[in-house]
């Protein structure tokens, strides 16, 4: 059982592998969708940062954190109903920013 469930584990990781290396290689396809400069920018940071947090030699339940922390926001302000975008815009881009900061390793400003 540990066997197969390693093994799942490990096609999990090569997902998020591909995944962000996708993300990364057309988010210029992508991301030029968007109207508002600011969603562009959303969008290409939080392909960049993905991908980075992919790739880093952190330990991977950090891993895990970490990719939530970026995305949860990302998600709701691209693909939440209008309301809720709106509600939390400013809520979302200050999470998303000292998420940012953690991965650059400095220290979280409140």
């Amino acid at each position: 059982m540990r066997e197969r469930l390693a093994g799942e584990r490990e096609r999990w990781w090569q997902q998020l592998d591909e995944s962000t290396r996708w993300l990364i290689d057309n988010v210029g396809t992508y991301a030029g969708s968007w109207a508002p400069q600011s969603l562009i920018q959303f969008a290409v940071q939080y392909a960049g940062n993905a991908r980075i947090v992919v790739l880093s030699e952190r330990e991977e339940a950090t891993k895990v954190e970490i990719l939530l922390a970026l995305t949860v926001p990302v998600q709701r302000q691209f693909f939440g109903w209008p309301w809720s975008r709106a509600r939390y815009a400013v809520a979302d881009r200050q999470s998303f920013v000292g998420t940012l900061a953690l991965i650059g390793g400095e220290p979280a400003t409140p």
